[in-house]
């Protein structure tokens, strides 16, 4: 019986040892989960602004004005288009999303396509960098990642990208976690619809 009671409590000692060894890696681990979901769920907020944005611009017309006249690049346009992502991050993020204009950055491109590549890419100047608002990121696609995307054989169309750039700082930022991962982590998010308004122009 006492040989019994003596094997339990070395037993009972020898889990504690090891569950007071293995305690600290798991909170480290569950901390790290919950510092993964919390960005995970700022990058969900972001593609729903972009999103909600490029089907808004997928309406309007980035390269004519209000009376049908040749204007590349449609201020109109650009800026409709950033006010529905400004909008759409602080509704849809119940606010704890705000654009830094000194890190982030939202960049909108405007492209005409045919025979399953780029043709043209608006605004016409500014290369492959698209439009952005606070001058921080230019476009993270160029016309050759967006042509490696579509399908040959898929009719002449028009299409309109916007893309979100944002410095996720972590909610926890706990020691153990910036040790392996930064700080700031730059989310890039990103959302293409179809534009008729930049359908390529048929040749007469």
């Amino acid at each position: 019986m006492n040989r019994t009671r003596r094997r339990d409590k070395k037993s009972r000692g020898q889990s504690l040892v090891e569950f007071t060894i293995l305690l600290p890696i798991l909170i480290m681990m569950l901390s790290g989960l919950i510092e993964f979901g919390f960005m995970l769920n700022y990058y969900l907020d972001l593609i729903d602004a972009a999103r909600e944005s490029a089907r808004f611009a997928a309406n309007d017309d980035p390269i004519r004005d209000n009376a049908g006249n040749y204007l590349d690049p449609n201020p109109a346009f650009y800026t409709r288009a950033q006010q529905v992502v400004l909008d759409s991050v602080n509704i849809g993020s119940g606010g704890q999303i705000a654009l830094d204009p000194a890190s982030d950055d939202i960049v909108i491109s405007a492209f005409s396509l045919m025979n399953g590549a780029v043709d043209q890419r608006f605004p016409n100047g500014w290369g492959e960098n698209g439009l952005n608002r606070f001058g921080n990121h230019n476009s993270g696609f160029t016309n050759a990642e967006i042509t490696s995307r579509l399908d040959a054989a898929a009719p002449a169309t028009g299409a309109v990208m916007v893309e979100l750039y944002y410095d996720y700082h972590m909610v926890l930022a706990l020691p153990w976690i910036t040790m392996f991962v930064p700080d700031t982590i730059t989310l890039h998010a990103y959302s293409i619809m179809p534009n008729v308004n930049v359908e390529p122009t048929p040749t007469p």
